[in-house]
């Protein structure tokens, strides 16, 4: 095997990755259609659909026994992560089609039992004179076991779709792990990491200092609860402020003089 082969059957890759975006497409118009049972078109678009993902599967199967055989280049085993990721994610979407088409379809059976069970009981008030109570109660039965059956299946694609977003769930979650040890492996990413929260810690520990200073500074001295309880003599915060203000007025006093 050689890099050539490997152009190859990626080249065939790509093509069946364009024809089932097209069948998914086809796929998702016929929730529009909203047939009680599906049609010989949705049965054939959906065996199309699962042979072309065998087929894609077979084929990244294929090029990654060509990368274990022979050196290739990362961007080429890039392309082959891709390949599998987009396998994944057109797997996904095909459930996720064909449980909401089930799931309109269980609906719409549902609508249609209880009209016609409805239309049955009009029948039957029109007969019933002639029909007996045992006759009655046997078809009130049935009714009945038709209804569960039907709450039975929609309870079961809820269970299916329930699985199918866990799945999800940890398929992004393998996902995160993956880029998380792929940022620890980059040399030097670590450090930065440090350096940029050693940097975040430091401005805020200035940007809070200043202002503490800013609200002490500015902060009358009849607010501060703990000069109420102190005499003038102890009170230090009074005293910061008259030596303030002394010092002020020396400044502006050496400035006329400087002047003059």
């Amino acid at each position: 095997m050689s890099s050539s082969s490997f152009a190859q059957t990626r080249s065939q890759a790509l093509n069946l990755e364009k024809q089932t975006e097209q069948l998914l497409s086809q796929y998702s118009q016929c929730q529009l259609q909203q047939n009680l049972e599906p049609n010989q078109e949705e049965i054939t678009i959906i065996n199309h659909i699962q042979e072309i993902l065998d087929k894609r599967n077979a084929i990244i199967n294929k090029l990654n026994r060509i990368s274990e055989s022979i050196d290739i280049s990362t961007s080429k085993l890039q392309q082959l992560t891709r390949h599998r990721e987009i396998l994944q994610d057109h797997t996904f979407t095909f459930q996720r089609i064909a449980n909401q088409i089930q799931d309109d379809r269980n609906r719409n059976n549902l609508l249609f039992s209880v009209q016609s069970d409805i239309n049955a009981h009009k029948k039957q008030s029109q007969t019933q004179d002639t029909q007996t109570a045992n006759d009655y109660i046997l078809h009130e039965s049935q009714r009945v076991d038709n209804a569960n059956s039907i709450a039975d299946r929609l309870l079961q694609s809820a269970f299916n779709t329930r699985d199918e977003l866990l799945n999800q769930r940890q398929y992004l979650s393998n996902a995160q792990s993956k880029m998380f040890n792929t940022l620890q492996n980059i040399p030097g990413i670590n450090v930065l990491i440090s350096k940029i929260n050693t940097r975040r810690k430091r401005d805020t520990l200035i940007l809070a200092s200043v202002i503490a200073l800013y609200f002490i500074e500015e902060t009358p001295d009849y607010l501060v609860p703990y000069n109420w309880r102190l005499p003038a003599d102890q009170n230090k915060f009074a005293q910061y402020k008259s030596l303030k203000k002394m010092r002020q007025g020396q400044q502006k006093a050496a400035g006329c003089c400087a002047i003059m």
